[in-house]
Parts: structure tokens; sequence; C-alpha cells
């Protein structure tokens, strides 16, 4: 058993609870003692740790002590990374293979996610029960706190039905956690799954009949299902809408409090870590530094002062054993505000450079204007093998071009093929029968603001 799977749920949420009247110092009290047990438990029963830090003293004084990772690096070393003999490389991959698993404790006590590889290496992400509850904590108790007491009693008599409005095309958090909600409680039907792979009409009407009250997804999922409700064939009327996943910009804000009268709640988090911030009344993200260490560096790994956007960022997760993340890069640019917030917490605010992809809009044959939501397209191409990387750029009303980079132990001629007869088997589900499919010469590009490879844009000249 993990140290972090002998905390019990009380005790992590009256943790939780006591700490938003806390002063800046006393997290950070609490954080180096985490960090410090964590360091000793990685050195113990990591493999990877024990070698990397070997030359390291016994006591660090700084975390700057430390070397960064990632997850390129982590992905290569797992077996040595992960601190459970019993977790392998092969294993997972094999479970995470079977979509019939989704959902399911892998081993019988960890949760298992896999990540697309926005940076062009996907990963395989495990959480131990003790990290899992503080994540669940961390989001129920500061994910929410935007939510009123008139909001909790409307989502009770309304019924308390959950929508999860995602992508159902592999082990991806969003899918993962739903379904493991539901598994848990099968017959009261308060959480539900509904795939962004389907027709759009497909989803209206599954959405129309659930009805749900609360309504989870990706920013450009609710914009057009916004869309769908001011043409009148979308009937629901959601008390909250949890976005995750992608950027929210502040006209989309604008829109889905406008259109649906709901409340909306944004999060900023990874597969790695899912409940990074939270965000206030204010409409900032606070960092929960009471669990994350969050680091803005510059391409030397160096810090960035507040004020300054950063290359990436360093996170240590202090919560999850089985997989310690410690000082991991991720690619996202960050900027640490210079001032405390108004709302009063002493949680630092950032300000995220997200990565948000286009939804794409084709002609039908008898004329209609179909929207295409990007992360449909994304996960199909991301899970056809030998894809390294990818971007499809709508180059025509009827037009889509592909840029493709491709592992080198594959047939090039017959990836792009599969990715092509999987794109038109799509778009056929959706009623386009006529789009051409091209491959560019051009390999994929960064995005020199996020510094991450932007899938799905429209560039239509």
């Amino acid at each position: 058993m993990t140290y972090m799977e002998e905390i019990s749920p009380l005790k992590t949420i009256m943790d939780i609870w006591k700490v938003k009247q806390s002063k800046p110092e006393d997290l950070l009290s609490r954080q180096q003692s985490r960090l410090a047990d964590l360091i000793s438990f990685a050195r113990s029963n990591s493999r990877y740790y024990a070698q990397k830090y070997r030359e390291l003293p016994e006591h660090i004084t700084s975390l700057q002590q430390l070397p960064p990772v990632t997850k390129s690096e982590l992905m290569t070393h797992f077996n040595d990374w992960v601190t459970d003999p019993e977790v392998t490389i092969e294993s997972v991959k094999e479970f995470v293979s079977d979509m019939s698993l989704i959902g399911h404790l892998y081993l019988g006590r960890y949760m298992v996610s896999t990540t697309s590889g926005s940076t062009g290496v996907p990963g395989i992400f495990i959480q131990d029960k003790g990290s899992d509850t503080v994540m669940k904590s961390l989001v129920a108790f500061r994910g929410t706190i935007k939510l009123k007491w008139s909001d909790m009693l409307k989502i009770v008599v309304k019924g308390g039905r959950n929508a999860a409005v995602c992508s159902t095309a592999g082990h991806f958090t969003a899918f993962s956690t739903a379904e493991r909600l539901r598994l848990k409680r099968p017959s009261n039907g308060k959480i539900k799954v509904f795939s962004i792979h389907s027709p759009l009409s497909t989803l209206v009407k599954e959405l129309n009949a659930y009805q749900p009250v609360v309504l989870g997804g990706y920013a450009t999922v609710m914009e057009i299902l916004a869309e769908e409700h001011k043409a009148g064939r979308l009937h629901i009327q959601p008390v909250a809408i949890l976005l995750g996943g992608e950027k929210l910009y502040p006209n989309i804000r604008a829109k889905l409090e406008s259109v649906f009268q709901a409340r909306v709640l944004d999060m900023y988090g990874s597969t790695e870590a899912t409940a990074m911030t939270f965000e206030c009344e204010e409409g900032h993200f606070h960092v929960n530094t009471d669990w994350i260490i969050f680091e803005p560096v510059d391409e030397y790994y160096q810090p960035v002062p507040p004020g300054k956007q950063s290359h990436s960022v360093l996170i240590t997760n202090l919560a999850n054993r089985i997989q310690p993340l410690i000082r991991y890069e991720l690619t996202d640019r960050v900027i640490m505000s210079l001032e405390p917030c108004k709302c009063g917490r002493p949680f630092p605010v950032i300000q995220v450079e997200g990565r948000t992809d286009d939804i794409l809009k084709f002609s039908a044959t008898n004329g209609q204007i179909v929207n295409i939501l990007p992360l449909a397209l994304k996960t199909i191409v991301e899970e056809i093998p030998g894809v390294k990387r990818f971007q499809l750029i709508q180059t025509a009303s009827d037009q889509l071009t592909v840029r493709l980079e491709m592992d080198e132990d594959n047939s090039r001629d017959q990836v792009w093929e599969n990715v092509r007869e999987a794109l038109l088997d799509y778009f056929a589900t959706q009623g386009l029968i006529t789009i051409s499919i091209e491959k560019s010469n051009e390999l994929p590009q960064r995005n020199p603001k996020s510094g991450k490879y932007q899938h799905i844009w429209i560039g239509l000249s």
C-alpha cells in the first residue's frame, strides 16, 4: 500500500477545507513537507529516480537542485519509473487497448488515462487511490466555489443528472472518470457519457432525452451546442456548465451564459494533474499549491518572474505515488500574476496561453453547413498506428489538407492511406461525402505563442 492510499477521504477533505483560510506561509509549509515525503518515497521506490538522484545530497534544500523530467523520458523508462513492480508498460498497454475496460481499475487498484500527445509524445498516466481522492476533492470543493447555494438546490431539485460530452475514442481522462463514476452507481442514472463522435443531430436528440442539469465538456463543443439551442433544436436548461481541456475565451463564456442562463465553471488541468487550478469568483485561475508545485520557466528551465510569459511549466504532483511527477515539463505557456487576487484567497494566480482548435464548417450536398468538432477529428487521427504528429487544415469548403509526421518503423504510404480512409469514414457519418483530403508536403509546426502543435484550424484564403 502506498503512502497516499493510507490517507482517508475525510482527512483529505478536512485538510482542503482548512487551507482556504491559510496564509501563504502556511501553504508553503504544507507544500514543502509533502515535497520532502515525495522525494524520499521516489528515491526508495522508483529505480528511475534512485538513479537520477544518486549524486544529489540526501537532504534537498531547493527544488532547483532536482533535474527536470519530460514525458518522452518518463515513457522511455516507464517500468523503472513506476513504484509498484506489478505495473509494467506491457500490461498497461494491453489494458488501454481494451475499450471495454474504460472506467475499470487497472490491477484492481489504479486509475489509468492516456494523453493524445499534443507535443508529439503520447503518454499513459496512472493514479493511485490516494491521488484520486485528492484530485476529486480539489475539484469538488474548490472547482465549484462559483456555484451558489441556490444553484446547488436547483441541481438537486432537477434530478442531479450529469452529462459528460467528451471523446469516447480511448482511455481519456474525461471519459474514464465519467465511466468510473457511472460504474460505481449504475442504477441511479445520475451520470451519462455522450460522444463527440456522434452526428450533431444524434447528440442533440440524446441530450434532449436525458435533460442534464450539469453539462460538462470542451469549449468548442459547448459553443456548437449553444448554436443548436439558439436555433431551437436543443431544449435543455443546465444549471451549471463545467469546462476543461481547451482555452475558454471571454466571448464564448458570455455566449454560454446568455444562451443557457447557466453558471459557467472553467478549469485548467492536465491528465498528469487534473486539479492543478480552480477558478474563483473573479474569473481567475488559482494554482492548488498545497498539492501542486507550479514553476514557470524559460527554455533553459530557469525561473521566469511574475508578469512574464514562460516558455513552459514544471509541475510537481505531490499527491501521486505510483508515478511520481517531480519537476515534470508541461509545454504550456503561462504568466504568473504580480498581484494577489481580489477574492482574497492565498493561492497564486496564473494566466494560460492555451491551445484551441477551430470548429470546421463544410458544405453538404444539400447545401447545409455541417459543423465538425475538432476533438472528434483529432482523436480519430491520433489513434492510427504510425502517426507521430499531425495537423488538419481546412483549405476549401470541401477540402481538408493534412500535415503528417510518421514513425520511422511504419510504412508511410500505408499510414497515410489509413489516415485518409479514417477521415473519409468519419465525414460520411456526418453526411459529408464529397470532402477531398490532400496530403501536404509540409511537416506539422508548433504554434509560436502556445508552444504546442495546434491540430486543426481553418486556413481558407
